[in-house]
């Protein structure tokens, strides 16, 4: 137990990189990982939709455990706000990337604002660690990986053809702030 408590970060982000490896490895080819995102991966209609939704779930699970166990508090709020929003999108599947008429709306806007609420409580997460840090080092960095994810979000947002290389780098930065400077 204590070694999940004192390494919970590494472990649900290992764990949904996994995920993520297992359902590129298994995609059809309808899937284009430059334009389609980790939550096509998981959308309404897709066949192979469980190994991401499955993903996502443990990986938010996780993620919140491990900062519940240890005590939730101010500075780790956020971030298991974050958590519990990606494990709500593997319950609630974006619309489909394939071509199908018929999906459930609701479903796809709540996977958005559940994704959404995500990436604002991910920056709150790294700007509380800013206030919560004395060396200005460590400040700076968590400055650089704040500006960083902000301008890997917009970028997210106006490259629709290239969606997916967005996300991936975006994720990408968000794993190695979680994983080396996330400090509960």
């Amino acid at each position: 137990m204590d070694l999940f408590k004192a390494n919970y970060n590494i472990i649900s982000t290992a764990l949904f990189v996994i995920f993520i490896i297992v359902a590129h490895i298994f995609s059809t080819d309808n899937y284009d990982w430059t334009r389609n995102t980790i939550s096509d991966l998981g959308s309404q209609g897709y066949d192979r939709k469980l190994i991401m939704q499955i993903g996502f779930l443990v990986f938010g699970l996780t993620l919140g455990t491990g900062i519940i166990l240890n005590g939730l508090t101010w500075r780790t709020a956020p971030i298991f706000v974050y958590g519990l929003c990606v494990a709500l999108t593997g319950i609630f599947c974006t619309k489909p990337f394939l071509d199908l008429d018929i999906y459930s709306m609701t479903q796809s806007t709540i996977h958005s604002a559940l994704a959404q609420i995500a990436g604002v409580s991910f920056s709150i997460g790294i700007l509380a660690q800013i206030f919560f840090t004395t060396d200005n080092k460590t400040k700076l960095i968590h400055l650089i990986f704040f500006l960083l994810i902000i301008g890997l979000s917009i970028s997210f947002g106006l490259m629709k053809n290239y969606q997916g290389i967005a996300q991936r780098f975006l994720y990408l930065a968000s794993f190695v702030w979680l994983i080396k400077y996330f400090r509960p």
